[in-house]
């Protein structure tokens, strides 16, 4: 048998020319990790998170610090230098769970309750190693780099607007982040109409006359200047009252952490919840901070999640609180599904209490996203003739068009 044998030169050449080549993989490779940084960068900034050219370029630049096999050294690089408020963190791992596509949860650290090792990672290998695998061969990190963070076409939507349709009801604990972040972020603006009464006014276009004769008294009634004054502005105020029975269980939570970001804008806002007796829930709501209040309200509100008793409960509140909120510059706003048990006679004369006082009733109802739903159980048919408006409830989008109706009353 004939052995060629390759001229040393000839073996140094072609290694020389692999040595090129892989090289050049690696800064391929690299470079596309950095291109899909600043995509992912771009992604933040559309969903509303605040990133700077200075945050892209501290984010790659701690990679050189980190294990980049290391999916979750990755993603605390990625967070530490990428948000600088805690209030967008959940946004956060949401984006970057979908745009790495590294899982269904973030990834965490080896050991304990963090992040379990992958498949491949957890057998044992009972087989002894070499010496190049101990200290990492260059070649095999860089291939799984390249598969755990490839090239993937992400969709730049805005993360928000892709939620508002979906009900309540489908909303996964995955997800429930976001949406408590949408809440605590929440900000309404209503138009301030003019009411009746007037203010002294330096830019107002109707003279006050008796204010300019009394200062005219000043100066032996000679009129020196002429003051004006300007209607005063009649902001819309709102009595909410939110069923929490067990029918209401699922909506009833996310419509409290609706109110709580509406109590934060709208100014004397007073809020009830109600079941099988009625509890004022203003100050609760008015804790610093979202999940302060739900631990209060599940500590306090013993009849969450029972029954509903609509009649006794509106009765409570015009025998307790109607003398000072049942105002014609308030609106009542109802918020359950209609199912009661108690008597419909005094449910109506309730409910013609509030018609008298209140200057619109609405009525909000998730059950209503139902093409063919008819209010045609006993208490919701007992209060339809006394409401303005009856509207659903069910999404983000329902209390949209909510807010717009209130800006327009």
């Amino acid at each position: 048998m004939k052995v060629l044998l390759v001229p040393v030169e000839a073996q140094e050449k072609l290694a020389a020319q692999k040595k090129k080549q892989d090289s050049a993989t690696d800064e391929q490779r690299t470079a596309s990790l950095i291109r899909r940084i600043i995509k992912f960068a771009k992604l933040l900034r559309i969903n509303k998170i605040p990133v700077h050219t200075s945050n892209e370029r501290d984010a790659i630049a701690a990679l050189a610090h980190i294990d980049i096999n290391s999916r979750f050294e990755f993603y605390i690089a990625l967070r530490a230098n990428m948000i600088m408020s805690h209030k967008y963190r959940a946004a956060f791992d949401i984006l970057f769970l979908q745009f790495w596509r590294t899982g269904v949860s973030i990834p965490k650290q080896y050991g304990g309750s963090n992040e379990e090792p992958d498949d491949k990672d957890s057998s044992v290998n009972t087989q002894s190693k070499s010496p190049e695998d101990e200290e990492g061969n260059p070649k095999k990190d860089s291939k799984k780099l390249s598969n755990q963070y490839e090239e993937t076409a992400v969709p730049t939507y805005s993360l928000g607007a892709s939620m508002k349709e979906k009900d309540f009801e489908l909303i996964t604990p995955y997800e429930m982040a976001l949406f408590d972040d949408i809440f605590r972020n929440l900000k309404i603006k209503l138009r301030e109409k003019l009411g009746r009464r007037f203010k002294p006014s330096n830019k107002g276009k109707i003279i006050d006359l008796r204010r300019s004769i009394r200062q005219s008294t000043q100066r032996g009634g000679e009129i020196m200047n002429i003051l004006t004054k300007d209607r005063k502005p009649r902001q819309t105020k709102l009595v909410l009252i939110a069923d929490v029975s067990g029918s209401m269980d699922i909506y009833s939570r996310f419509l409290i952490k609706f109110i709580y970001g509406m109590q934060k804008h709208l100014r004397d806002t007073e809020t009830f919840a109600f079941g099988t007796k009625l509890m004022r829930i203003t100050d609760i709501l008015s804790n610093r901070t979202l999940e302060n209040a739900m631990n209060i309200l599940s500590q306090q509100v013993q009849f969450w999640s029972g029954g509903t008793d609509l009649g006794g409960c509106f009765t409570e509140f015009n025998r307790l609180f109607g003398g000072k909120l049942r105002k014609r510059n308030r609106i009542l706003v109802i918020l359950s599904d209609g199912w009661d048990k108690g008597d419909p006679d005094i449910l109506k004369k309730q409910m013609t209490l509030f018609k008298r006082g209140f200057r619109k009733i609405i009525w909000l109802n998730p059950n209503l996203k139902y093409d063919r739903y008819e209010p045609l159980c006993l208490g919701m048919s007992t209060a339809m003739p006394f409401i303005d408006h009856f509207l659903p409830c069910h999404n983000l989008k329902t209390l949209e068009q909510f807010i717009e109706l209130v800006k327009n009353i």
